[in-house]
């Protein structure tokens, strides 16, 4: 493509779109890994970084094995120090948490909690729902009902609730 006749003489400025930060250890993202899942056939090779993003995205469960292409034996998964450093770096990747105002409002006693053969509990606030799921005392397909409306829904269908199990 021809420059414009009057930018003729100017430096060209250049523009970089910047998907991610860039690692700091050319290392973990060098395509040395084998992963192997029980039952399944073994994937790769692949990057400590790829490996770190597919366990963020839970495309590669916890409890895979892996070993570089000159290994003999597997090993697991969180035993690799690149892994964990890979994964440490995508985690500081994160979306940022909610604002004050969205924290504040998870605290806010609202919600009505119905179980299945017991009478309804509350009000209790998305956080302490969500704490409740993590401690397994609030299962999964619990409902609730915000306090003054008529209708409930599934416990992990409503988005706060989902934002407070984030933040635990």
């Amino acid at each position: 493509m021809d420059r414009d006749p009057a930018e003729q003489g100017k430096p060209r400025q250049r523009s970089e779109v910047v998907l991610r930060p860039a690692l700091t250890d050319p290392r973990l993202l060098a395509p040395v890994w084998q992963v192997w899942i029980e039952g399944g056939e073994p994937v790769g090779p692949v990057s400590a970084d790829q490996i770190a993003r597919g366990l963020r995205a839970g495309k590669v469960p916890s409890d895979a094995r892996i070993k570089r292409d000159a290994d003999t034996f597997w090993s697991d998964l969180l035993d690799q120090e690149e892994i964990v450093s890979a994964l440490k770096a995508v985690s500081a990747e994160s979306e940022p948490p909610p604002p004050p105002s969205v924290l504040a409002s998870l605290a806010t006693p609202q919600y009505l909690v119905w179980v299945d053969g017991s009478d309804p509990v509350g009000p209790v606030s998305a956080d302490q729902i969500a704490r409740g799921i993590r401690a397994g005392k609030v299962p999964p397909d619990a409902s609730i009902q915000r306090v003054g409306e008529l209708f409930a829904t599934g416990v992990l269908e409503e988005p706060e609730v989902i934002t407070a199990l984030k933040q635990l």
